[in-house]
């Protein structure tokens, strides 16, 4: 059984997680909006001006693409997983997953490449390389704590925090967590801003202003949905936490 001192501890954590998170969410909704707000006026510019060529051409690229069938697919899937392992931001490969493949095919890609590559340093760290990134963790002390008891729902809280991925795989791939809730917990923290950036990507390049328009829109919408169910399901974890206290 747990005494006071370990309740203590997991309510210090808990305030810790929701004050971190509160701060990530509110820098990933600025970062949806401002990828949002620059589609919009891009392709704002390519509808109403001489830009809109380049629409034409983006359509005739992506054919190209789908020619190569599930090559294409599987290459682009490798090349995120790989950079993604390295400590790439995956947020870049979302929006071209949705730009090349359309928001469906393009989510699904980026989710399960982003994922294995976050699957690829966890395996790694197990392996012992883990020196570099024990260093950077130092500046989130309350991270470490917090990983100490592995769940898949402390997997997907560490992923919405603004903490390098390759940091977060690493850290993870030092606690005893099993394989099973390191993926699932992973995919479900990735999914929110996967899907924002996917429908953001897939935006560009659509023959009608008004689909990009109602893509950027339900961006928005997912991001902030997803925001507020993840601070209030943290929210009350803390108040269940200070009950027991």
């Amino acid at each position: 059984m747990s005494g006071p001192s370990d309740q203590q501890d997991e309510l210090l954590i808990a305030n810790e997680v929701e004050q971190e998170t509160s701060r990530a969410l509110g820098k990933e909704t600025r970062q949806v909006l401002t990828a949002v707000l620059i589609v919009a006026a891009f392709m704002a510019l390519a509808h109403f001006t001489p830009m809109k060529a380049w629409i034409t051409n983006v359509q005739s690229w992506k054919g190209f693409v789908r020619e190569f069938g599930w090559m294409a697919h599987a290459v682009f899937m490798l090349v995120t997983a790989g950079a993604v392992m390295m400590g790439v931001p995956r947020l870049a490969f979302c929006s071209a997953a949705g730009l090349i493949f359309g928001f469906g095919e393009g989510l699904l890609l980026s989710l399960v490449g982003s994922t294995l590559g976050s699957y690829g340093a966890f395996i790694l760290s197990r392996h012992g390389f883990r020196r570099a990134a024990e260093s950077r963790a130092e500046k989130w002390p309350w991270l470490k704590k917090m990983l100490k008891k592995p769940s898949v729902m402390r997997v997907f809280w560490a992923r919405q925090f603004m903490v390098p991925g390759i940091v977060l795989n690493v850290l993870i791939g030092m606690t005893p967590v099993r394989h099973s809730r390191f993926l699932l917990g992973t995919a479900l923290g990735y999914l929110p801003l996967n899907i924002a950036f996917s429908l953001v990507g897939s935006g560009l390049g659509k023959e009608s202003i008004t689909t990009t328009m109602t893509q950027l829109l339900a961006a928005m919408a997912v991001i902030n949905v997803a925001a507020w169910l993840v601070f209030r399901f943290i929210k009350k974890q803390r108040l269940a936490g200070e009950d027991a206290v």
